[in-house]
């Protein structure tokens, strides 16, 4: 899903202030781009139902000292930023405040499936010689990014800019600041946003200006969230800057010793101690997991800890009881039923006490579910039973598992249900399809109407929005 991130956060970001004189000004109005080369097929069917809506995703106004973005897609929001004098300011215009913020403030991108993460701004650009695209009717020239030295794919992001445009970058984009112009398309493995129109406009110096009326509103880094749960929160010591936990009143839980505090999830929060060393705590401050392990993680109210210990992960119940001695070199735990582990470069299956489900013998395990695995070798999917039996009469372009004892596959560019032993259920006719809830699922033939469906395939109802 990382790439559906990258598309999707694009219209999560957007925020701004400035000065002015007369100069060029641009306006850019982007769409998401058509999925092409996208492995993550779900993710490449929900951009094509965005993408088929005719409405702008994003604006954004460039000069060559100043920036307006506008994020319409789930409500609008602004960003204007004045690059000379290095201020930015988002404009809420339901609150009718601005707040200042970082022109461009980056984000940690996930590098691997093992956790691994590195910042955008680490992103070395290369200038790809003699690729040149026409998008929006500019000429566009390439270029990609990617950790340094690295040749990896899923990590990789492209970027086809025009020279004759000012830069543009903001929010989480610090990294397009290197890009010799304003980017057209930005994208990875085929998904991404790209340029529909390029226009000149009248320059305007209220689309830079803070609106007449408006307050300030609390910086980002003094309206940081410090809410734990629902009813505590953490405190700094200014001396030390170290953490603790206190109540709504301000009644200290704990002495601000620690490096950092996890928000909690149920009853229990993680925390690191001065030295890095990962505990955890409960909802009275008591530490109930001394800080003694390399790592610790808890993602699932409900689930085990997992924790790392001399480079190898374990689980823990939480009171600190040992489950499964630290002797993989991953684990994650995807729901309440399984855990999923890797020794060396194949994944298996864990029941949540550490026993073995299925061995890590595969390539990749996309999915678990009534005592079945999705796995995926060669780009192929299959279904396998505990002992590894395939239970398909052939390889699958994609498979999900879809509820009511059905899998939702895709083949010839349209979507179909199947069961367990590969006989086709409910044909294959849809150009969007979902899993059952409720005993129903929700489908579309052409991306436009949608309906929902029993087990059977048989038509219940449309979708009414």
């Amino acid at each position: 899903m990382k790439h559906f991130f990258l598309c999707i956060a694009f219209f999560t970001l957007i925020f701004v202030k400035t000065g002015s004189a007369q100069q060029k000004l641009f306006k850019i109005t982007y769409q998401f781009a058509d999925p092409e080369t996208g492995t993550d097929t779900s993710s490449s069917e929900f951009i094509k139902i965005l993408t088929s809506n005719s409405e702008a995703l994003m604006h954004a106004y460039i000069c060559n000292d100043q920036m307006r973005v506008e994020t319409l897609l789930f409500g609008k929001s602004v960003q204007i930023s004045n690059i000379k004098e290095e201020t930015s300011y988002l404009i809420d215009e339901n609150s009718k405040t601005y707040t200042s913020t970082d022109l461009a403030s980056g984000k940690l991108i996930e590098t691997s499936a093992g956790g691994d993460y590195a910042y955008s701004s680490d992103f070395e650009i290369s200038l790809v010689p003699n690729e040149k695209k026409i998008i929006a009717g500019l000429p566009c020239k390439k270029a990609i990014f990617n950790l340094a030295g690295s040749k990896d794919k899923t990590t990789e992001i492209t970027v086809w800019y025009a020279e004759q445009l000012p830069k543009l970058y903001w929010g989480t984009y610090d990294y397009l600041e290197k890009v010799p112009g304003a980017a057209l398309y930005i994208g990875a493995e085929g998904l991404g946003i790209q340029a529909t129109i390029v226009e000149e406009v009248p320059y305007d110096t209220a689309l830079f200006e803070i609106p007449e009326g408006y307050e300030e509103g609390e910086s980002e880094e003094a309206a940081a969230d410090s809410a734990l749960n629902d009813h505590l929160s953490w405190y700094q010591d200014p001396t030390t800057e170290y953490f603790g936990v206190q109540d709504s009143l301000g009644n200290k839980l704990t002495p601000a010793k620690y490096g950092s505090i996890y928000a909690y999830v149920g009853d229990y929060a993680i925390v690191t101690d001065a030295a890095q060393m990962f505990g955890l705590i409960d909802l009275q401050g008591k530490e109930v997991i001394p800080c003694q392990y390399e790592s610790l993680s808890l993602d699932t109210e409900g689930a085990p800890l997992v924790f790392m210990k001399d480079q190898k992960y374990g689980l823990l119940h939480n009171t600190g009881k040992l489950l499964l001695a630290a002797k993989y070199d991953f684990i994650t735990i995807p729901s309440l039923s399984h855990a999923l582990y890797t020794e060396g470069d194949y994944t298996g299956v864990l029941d949540l006490k550490g026993n073995i489900l299925i061995p890590a013998k595969y390539e990749t395990i996309a999915e678990y579910s009534d005592n079945l695995a999705l796995i995926i070798e060669d780009q192929a999917y299959q279904l396998i039973d505990k002992s590894g039996k395939k239970l398909l009469p052939g390889d699958q372009e994609f498979l999900s598992f879809a509820g009511e004892k059905l899998l939702l596959s895709f083949k010839d560019n349209v979507y179909g249900y199947i069961d367990y032993n590969g006989k086709v259920v409910i044909p294959f006719k849809f150009q969007n399809a979902q899993a059952f809830e409720n005993g129903l699922a929700l489908v579309s033939e052409d991306l436009e109407n949608f309906y929902y469906i029993n087990a059977k395939g048989k038509f219940i109802k449309k979708y009414a929005e």
